[in-house]
């Protein structure tokens, strides 16, 4: 019997989880369910089963895998009553196949030592995938400024169709991978492709008596003014909050959103602050929009509205990527909530996005662009 195609996705996936993690694919090697799990939950639910129980759908791929002789599950389960799952599953040696591999591109020289690492079987179809993006990146010559790794990260991977895929995010792709040469390198990688790392910044609290503070609640103080901006993710933070510190505007703070942690952070406002408008921008996707909407809940008499230039921005340069599975499943009414919440003249354009299943990460609009306009923060003087 053939072996299902998610089943056959799902051993792929397992084996490149484990040549990042130091196999060498020459003897058998162990895998712990909670770590299947995960890498099975990164997958696109397959089509037609929306409605049946994961554990369900992956214990029919265990058993594929099991019975193709790809894998060997443990004879102790975890006991579950209506789908046992094995604790942990064995994978078996793989050997390389020098026939199946890709053709090499013709390298610049920068990446002429890829050569030998092309056929060997720890390098996944990702790796190849994210040596090629950087290889086609770095023919083009121009490297431009120096900028965050993420935003550098999107440039490169974000136009290749691999990275296109809602279990490899391109702006955090570096961010995973360790493949040698060059990936587990950080300083060569970053000279080579002009960038550099940011650090989530350090939320602090002031106490001291004075109102001249920096750090107030989490919020960095930018200006004098009233305003606060939002931003959701740490790397886009830095290149927002570095130009304002360049340029003439009268936003009084900005912070980051840190993902879903905004939606309880922002009740931690008071009269104190003196917030009189908040402006958030993320990303374009289900929980990037849902985020400032439960955010409303928490603050009151100050409502939580978009960024409506920043979201300008990142809808004409950003390149869709498809959306993670569980933000995948959105319906169609969750989306025109998502969405209403939006400045109306985005509002059509990111419902099909949404309902197409795709998404647009903020660090499309980057430190490059910021710093090259200034129509950007025009709605948030």
């Amino acid at each position: 019997m053939a072996t299902n195609e998610g089943a056959l996705e799902l051993l792929s996936r397992l084996h490149e989880w484990k040549f990042e993690h130091g196999w060498k694919g020459k003897t058998e090697s162990n895998i712990e369910i909670t770590d299947v799990k995960a890498i099975f939950l990164s997958m696109p639910r397959p089509p037609g089963r929306s409605g049946e129980l994961p554990n369900r759908i992956l214990w029919e791929y265990l058993g594929e895998l099991a019975e193709a002789g790809h894998i060997k599950p443990s004879p102790k389960t975890d006991r579950e009553r209506r789908t046992p799952l094995p604790v942990s599953i064995r994978l078996k040696p793989v050997h390389s196949a020098v026939k199946s591999v890709p053709p090499m591109p013709p390298w610049v020289t920068e990446l002429a030592d890829i050569e030998e690492y092309w056929i060997l079987a720890r390098t996944t179809d990702r790796i190849r995938a994210a040596y090629e993006a950087l290889n086609t990146w770095l023919h083009r010559g121009d490297r431009g400024m120096r900028i965050p790794l993420r935003e550098r990260a999107l440039q490169i991977f974000g136009h290749h169709p691999f990275f296109w895929r809602p279990d490899h995010p391109a702006e955090k792709l570096f961010d995973t991978l360790a493949a040698k040469p060059l990936f587990s390198d950080t300083k060569r990688l970053l000279d080579l492709i002009n960038a550099f790392n940011v650090d989530p910044p350090l939320l602090s609290k002031d106490f001291s008596s004075k109102r001249l503070a920096k750090n107030l609640g989490g919020h960095h103080q930018v200006g004098e003014g009233h305003k606060l901006l939002v931003i959701e993710n740490s790397t886009t933070y830095w290149s927002i909050s570095h130009m304002l510190g360049h340029i003439d505007h009268r936003i009084g703070h900005i912070a980051w959103g840190s993902g879903g942690t905004f939606q309880r952070s922002i009740g931690s406002l008071t009269a104190r602050d003196q917030i009189t408008e908040i402006a958030y921008f993320g990303d374009l996707d289900p929980s990037g929009l849902a985020f400032p909407i439960r955010a409303g809940n928490y603050v009151r008499g100050v409502p939580v509205r978009p960024a409506v230039e920043l979201y300008d921005a990142l809808l004409q340069l950003g390149r869709p990527s498809r959306c993670l599975p569980r933000e995948a499943w959105t319906t169609p009414e969750e989306v025109q909530e998502l969405v209403s919440w939006l400045d109306p003249s985005h509002r059509d354009r990111v419902r099909d996005l949404l309902l197409g299943g795709e998404r647009l990460a903020q660090e499309w609009v980057g430190f490059d662009h910021l710093s090259t306009t200034e129509h950007w923060y025009a709605d948030v003087r």
